[in-house]
């Protein structure tokens, strides 16, 4: 009879210690702007090397827990939802790979708009208004516009996703090239007034954009 075994991998030294450090966070509640203690006195404190401890603190600084100010020393961020390798390590992603990212953009843009139309049916969410001005682009204003009512939302994940979606888009160049499927104004006005079947053709239009 054929079994299947799961061998759970033992956790490499600097897996561990960064695991060491982000419960020395957790359990220490160590709120974001936090300073941590020098490698010297962590080392003392979990007991394992100094180069062990610098490892750790970059690979956290790498995932978003962690920022160093230079002179100051290293301070406990709010690390995000959700991380995009290309975004984290900084390199140049393909045209077609930035066509599936804006997909998941769209995505989280139809989740934010319609959760938002509901929650202004109770008044229970504030209408931003961003400036729309003619210098200012459209896609600068859509970003405003969907991260604004993102951020009143129960749920932060949703424009968490969609802000590094987003910014990576924006940060490769995506829009440069990218016509504005409408004006800007005329969708404002139409989430505005609540108008549900006005808004899903507008977001239709941003998907064949």
């Amino acid at each position: 009879m054929n079994k299947n075994y799961h061998v759970r991998a033992i956790p490499r030294m600097f897996e561990q210690v960064t695991r060491q450090i982000v419960d020395f966070i957790t359990f220490g509640k160590l709120s974001p702007n936090s300073k941590l203690p020098t490698e010297r006195q962590l080392s003392e404190s979990l007991q394992v090397s100094r180069s062990s401890i610098r490892e750790g603190l970059r690979i956290l600084e790498l995932l978003g827990y962690l920022s160093s100010r230079q002179g100051e020393g290293t301070f406990v961020s709010s690390p995000p939802s959700f991380l995009i390798p290309g975004h984290v390590l900084n390199h140049k992603i393909e045209a077609v790979e930035l066509d599936r990212y804006f997909e998941i953009a769209l995505m989280c843009v139809e989740k934010i708009v319609f959760l938002s139309l509901e929650k202004m049916k109770t008044g229970c969410i504030t209408f931003p208004m961003p400036n729309d001005g003619e210098t200012d682009p459209f896609w600068n204003k859509f970003m405003v516009l969907i991260t604004s009512l993102g951020e009143q939302l129960s749920n932060p994940y949703y424009v968490s996703l969609f802000s590094h979606t987003f910014e990576l888009l924006n940060e490769n160049g995506y829009f440069l090239a990218k016509e504005k499927p409408f004006d800007f104004s005329v969708f404002r006005d139409a989430l505005l007034a609540g108008n549900r079947g006005k808004t899903a053709d507008f977001l239709m239009l941003l998907s064949a954009a």
